[in-house]
């Protein structure tokens, strides 16, 4: 009985897929769910390359870099090895010199720059394997980083308002931070980073003047970040200051000026 029911229902089959109308259904239906198939993968593909994926990928993957090495720093500094930085290579697909760039201006975002700092960034070097070449293309790439930021350095800023100021005293300290690190032998060679100091003044869009108000000559211990507000009070302010008081004086027989 039950080879009858099995031999009936191999015939409807049959019979089903001898039917051109049945076949053709069935030729239809495949190529629908083939289409549909295939425009799933095409926008899973378009969503993953996309730029805010691609954006949120490289994010995340900075973060895992500060999140890896902020824990070294201070106290464990000294542990910091090359085996550490090639597992960052392995989790986040970064250079060394990548590593190092990303989580240098994370400090330099984010830290006082003291003597913690030098030592914290110095160790780092060491554990990269950097040499005088890499030490001054990370500096060029972080002094062109900053200048796309906060615009060229200006000291005179009695024009602007606040906000404004607050942007140009921190472009400013960003300038004397770098400058700073290209005159470290131990960060990179005085050779190369003479020549990388005149280049970033050329980048910052500063004077010798300028590089000499805002330079850092001693790193302290405190916690506390370096402030360029004072050395921002420019010879022009000063001179600005010179014609106000002469302006109150009057003119002849110290008579106040008349309004207009």
């Amino acid at each position: 009985a039950e080879e009858g029911v099995l031999s009936t229902a191999v015939g409807y089959v049959q019979n089903a897929v001898a039917n051109p109308a049945v076949r053709n259904l069935g030729i239809l239906g495949g190529v629908v769910l083939a289409g549909s198939f295939a425009l799933s993968v095409y926008n899973v593909y378009m969503r993953y390359n996309s730029s805010r994926s691609k954006r949120k990928r490289q994010v995340n993957k900075n973060v895992v870099v500060v999140e890896r090495l902020r824990d070294f720093f201070p106290e464990n500094r000294d542990s910091l090895t090359k085996g550490h930085i090639r597992g960052l290579q392995g989790k986040t697909g970064f250079k060394p010199e990548e590593i190092f760039r990303k989580y240098m201006r994370y400090k330099l975002n984010e830290e006082a720059f003291n003597v913690d700092f030098v030592a914290d960034v110095l160790a780092l070097k060491r554990a990269c394997d950097l040499d005088g070449d890499a030490m001054k293309s990370v500096l060029m790439e972080t002094g062109e980083r900053m200048v796309k930021k906060y615009g060229i350095l200006m000291r005179d800023v009695s024009d602007m308002g606040a906000a404004g100021v607050q942007r140009k005293v921190d472009g400013c300290s960003m300038f004397a931070k770098v400058m700073y690190l290209a005159d470290l032998d131990e960060f990179i060679p005085s050779s190369e980073g003479k020549a990388c100091q005149q280049r970033l003044k050329e980048v910052f869009g500063a004077t010798d003047e300028d590089f000499e108000k805002l330079r850092i000559s001693a790193l302290g211990a405190e916690k506390a970040d370096i402030d360029v507000l004072e050395a921002m009070i420019t010879e022009k302010s000063a001179g600005d200051k010179s014609d106000e008081g002469g302006d109150t004086q009057g003119g002849e027989g110290g008579e106040p000026p008349v309004a207009a």
